[in-house]
């Protein structure tokens, strides 16, 4: 398991990109010009649609923005304990389940 700590304001650079992204898939504003130059993008490169972009961001930032008790509970088993425990075996459980409720194969 590998844990990363992201910064509060690099999370809010993703979450802007995720509403840009939705505003061009709604084609509001200036989102209409954005899907323009997208849609090249991620028909010849990526092979998918802007909405299964969004699909895939969205579950990015379910994983990013998880704040359980049981990562806590996990960070701080893995920082401090080298061996396994059943604390430990809960709160990764706890994890895995809150991911695929987000939709995250694991």
């Amino acid at each position: 398991m590998r844990v990363l700590l992201l910064p509060a304001y690099a999370l809010d650079a993703v979450w802007v990109c995720h509403s840009a992204l939705v505003q061009a898939a709604d084609c509001c504003g200036d989102g209409a010009h954005l899907a323009g130059l997208l849609s090249d993008y991620l028909d010849g490169v990526h092979s998918t649609d802007l909405r299964s972009l969004i699909d895939a961001l969205e579950r990015v930032l379910a994983v990013l923005s998880l704040d359980l008790p049981a990562v806590r509970t996990l960070v701080s088993h893995l920082a401090l304990n080298p061996g396994p425990s059943p604390d430990a075996q809960a709160a990764l459980a706890d994890v895995l389940a809150a991911w695929r409720r987000a939709g995250v194969a694991c």
